[in-house]
């Protein structure tokens, strides 16, 4: 049974330094120019580099903050992964659909794979961030507007944390979290849990994958260790 991959852009200019994190706030809450020369999705890019040398393709969700330019040197490693949106504004059905449009005009689609929620409701992350995390009214919501709400933001923390219902999964496989916190189970039970019959959806931040060693390590021991023990990723 497979591992599913979930990529949050979040970071515009990543985060592994001050500067960075200070590019990419400003660009987050008011307007920056979008200059490669500045890192703006070099982290993004990198992973992608990653995720193509291992052959795993994932969904990838984007900010309005955090959509790619026109000559982004990471544009062709997108091919194969499904393009969704990382909706902030979600107050209402029809601020979420106004992001929807934003993300569907900048890569041209008549429709987008699926949407997360940015951030799980403890606090506004962002002066266009609505911080409430509201999964039931999205479910209804997707229904409405025709796109997927697959991914919820909890955490697995068992094999029965794994289950989805019609589709939806509420919890991820935090990956970025995996050495933060002590009841986390290891990428061995993750894989294991997949072998047995489970969805295992897998959540990353490329920002955190270059700015941190750690997450950078876990996130390769895990592809390692499914690849030893026969699971595949797909994109569900």
């Amino acid at each position: 049974m497979p591992l599913v991959l979930r990529v949050d852009a979040d970071k515009p200019y990543g985060r592994a330094n001050v500067g960075e994190k200070i590019l990419s706030k400003v660009c987050e809450n008011y307007w920056l120019p979008q200059m490669a020369s500045l890192g703006y999705l070099g982290a993004l890019e990198k992973f992608l580099v990653f995720l193509r040398e291992e052959d795993i393709y994932s969904h990838i969700y984007f900010r309005k903050c955090t959509l790619p330019t026109l000559g982004w040197k990471g544009e062709l490693l997108l091919e194969g992964h499904k393009i969704g949106l990382h909706a902030e504004d979600t107050r209402t059905v029809d601020t979420l659909r106004e992001e929807l449009k934003t993300l569907q005009r900048h890569f041209h689609l008549r429709q987008i794979s699926s949407f997360t929620k940015h951030g799980s409701g403890c606090w506004k992350s962002g002066r266009n961030h609505y911080p409430l995390y509201e999964p039931d009214k999205y479910l209804r919501w997707a229904d409405d507007l025709g796109v997927p709400f697959l991914f919820g933001n909890g955490e697995v923390k068992t094999a029965e944390d794994v289950t989805g219902e019609s589709g939806f999964y509420p919890n991820m496989y935090w990956i970025d979290r995996l050495h933060q916190s002590s009841d986390m189970p290891g990428f061995t039970e993750a894989v294991q849990w997949a072998k047995q019959g489970g969805h295992v959806i897998v959540i990353i931040h490329p920002c955190n994958f270059v700015g941190d060693s750690e997450v950078d390590k876990n996130m390769r021991k895990l592809v390692a260790f499914s690849k030893e023990e026969g699971v595949s990723w797909i994109t569900k």
